[in-house]
């Protein structure tokens, strides 16, 4: 009995399998259908976020190039608006040059209307320029000529200043550095020698001059009288060496030393020379040898006359005049002393330089003592 009833157990139990069995075979296809169709939803779904990937990515860069974009249109906008506002300005600069220009315009016509008669116009602005080339013209012809007469004043002005100076150097007595003449005769034995140039050139009286041979200096002299193209010298005692003589040809050139350039200037130098006694006449030179050929007279004597006389003294007078008062034992002679006989001049007064000689050497009076 229990045998019959564990069989219809199991064949209940066998009829429920294959019934589950039969139903979830159902149920295992319809999954594997389900599963069949979430495969490909999740293929589709991968290749739907592929595509909105790349979408999103192709956004973006048009997005970016969008921003871009956007940039340079407001770069450009602020461009477009700079040029905008110049273009304003510059169109209220050129409506002023306008507003003047239709003034200058205005203005003109009127002129034109009130000239008249353009051509007439035109023909006397043609004239008016060729009075002005004829008047520049003429200017610079005057401009020329007043060149040439200011160049001329020039010249006279620079002339009348070395003719001051050369009238200055003359009443001092000094002559150019660059002077030069000529011992025309030479008088050694009475102390004086004739030179070839005179007022005319550049000789002045109680000019210091220098005899030279080579480049020796053989004596000094002393200038007295001036003529217009001769002079006389007198020789400085002391300067020609014993025995030696002035020849005829001898150089003379201006004195290394001049006096009158070393005298004092100013107050004392205007001041008149007091009065003093006369120098004294210069000391007694000795006798040449009779017959010597200096000791011959310069003035043509025949040669067969009788030996002449001892030679006067140094400042006197070889053509007869008395002599000066002897002077005292050890005087040097006066350096003006006139070998033909007129008086010596003053003496200078005492401490004071000699101040330039103003006699005047043909024989005028003395200028009054200021």
């Amino acid at each position: 009995m229990v045998w019959k009833i564990l069989s219809a157990l199991s064949a209940v139990c066998l009829g429920t399998a294959c019934y589950f069995a039969w139903s979830n075979q159902k149920l295992l296809v319809e999954e594997r259908k389900r599963e069949g169709y979430a495969n490909e939803n999740l293929v589709a779904m991968k290749a739907h976020i592929a595509k909105a990937e790349e979408a999103k990515k192709s956004r973006e860069t048009q997005r970016d190039m969008a921003n871009q974009e956007l940039e340079t249109t407001k770069a450009s906008v602020a461009d477009f608006a700079l040029k905008v506002q110049t273009s304003e300005q510059e169109l209220a600069a050129v409506k002023t040059n306008l507003e003047q220009t239709s003034k200058v315009v205005a203005q003109n016509q009127k002129l034109i209307d009130e000239a008249g008669d353009i051509k007439a116009l035109l023909v006397q602005i043609d004239v008016l320029k060729k009075e002005r080339a004829e008047a520049e013209s003429a200017l610079a012809n005057q401009t020329q000529h007043l060149a040439a007469a200011q160049e001329r004043i020039t010249n006279l002005t620079n002339a009348a200043k070395e003719a001051e100076e050369r009238e200055a150097r003359g009443r001092r007595g000094i002559v150019d550095d660059d002077f030069t003449a000529k011992v025309a005769h030479s008088y050694t034995d009475w102390g004086f020698v004739v030179l070839n140039k005179g007022n005319g050139g550049g000789v002045f009286a109680n000019a210091d001059l220098e005899v030279k041979r080579g480049k020796d200096v053989v004596a000094k002299l002393k200038v007295r009288d001036v003529e217009q193209n001769s002079s006389v010298a007198d020789l400085v005692k002391g300067s020609l060496a014993e025995g030696q003589h002035i020849r005829p040809g001898d150089l003379v050139v201006a004195a290394a030393e001049q006096s009158a350039k070393t005298a004092k200037t100013g107050d004392e130098a205007a001041t008149a020379p007091a009065t003093g006694a006369p120098a004294a006449g210069a000391a007694a030179a000795p006798a040449p040898a009779a017959g010597a050929a200096m000791g011959s007279d310069p003035f043509g004597a025949p040669a067969g006359t009788p030996a002449p006389a001892p030679a006067p003294a140094m400042g006197g007078d070889p053509f007869g005049a008395p002599p000066a008062p002897a002077p005292a034992p050890g005087a040097a002679p006066a350096m003006g002393a006139d070998p033909f006989g007129t008086a010596p001049p003053a003496a200078p007064p005492a401490g004071g330089a000699t101040p330039p000689s103003t006699a005047d050497p043909f024989g005028t009076a003395p200028p009054a003592a200021k």
